[in-house]
């Protein structure tokens, strides 16, 4: 199931970006990003599903700053992508509780992509915001699997309180009125 899903999701990323990128590296970043994916999730059992995604991050932007590609595009694209692989692998290992929850972050997901420039509170219009509220949908899916290991429920919740920040960030509010300003 996974694999289908996969040559699905990677088509569907090939189509999207055929036309701004070069083909033949579209593939090779889906193949290096699965490939992060699988060896740290199932390759080193301790890192869990934080390290998959620390690890899909890293490989992502350091292969987007050396083709010199827009690593937001990229992560508003990708975050649809892994939620829909999620989804297939949660499924393939009978897990239906959490492939629900992945199927829907597809779809919030895919909503949002659609509307996030007409928003009035993300002024900036920037690209990003799909690719934040995707790891944000991941987080809440890892504290998810294990709540009653309160260490991992710390770490999801800074992550998230430090992903909510690179979206206020990115939407192009400051806060600058947050703290009083030096004399």
């Amino acid at each position: 199931m996974v694999v289908i899903a996969f040559l699905i999701v990677d088509f569907w990323v090939w189509k999207t970006m055929r036309s701004d990128y070069d083909q033949e590296d579209i593939l090779t970043l889906s193949l290096i990003l699965a490939g992060t994916a699988w060896g740290l999730g199932w390759g080193w059992k301790w890192w869990g599903l934080a390290g998959v995604l620390a690890g899909v991050i890293l490989a992502l932007v350091v292969w987007c700053k050396l083709k010199k590609w827009d690593v937001w595009e990229w992560s508003d694209v990708v975050a649809r992508a892994s939620l829909g692989l999620g989804a297939a692998a949660a499924l393939g290992k009978g897990w239906w509780v959490e492939s629900s929850v992945l199927g829907v972050g597809v779809l919030v997901l895919w909503g949002l992509a659609r509307v996030y420039r007409k928003i009035r509170w993300y002024k900036s219009g920037k690209m990003g915001l799909v690719g934040l509220v995707g790891a944000m949908w991941w987080m809440g899916a890892w504290m998810g699997l294990a709540p009653w290991q309160i260490s991992k429920v710390y770490l999801a919740a800074w992550v998230l309180v430090g992903l909510a920040v690179a979206i206020y960030l990115r939407s192009g509010h400051k806060f600058s009125g947050i703290w009083p300003k030096k004399r």
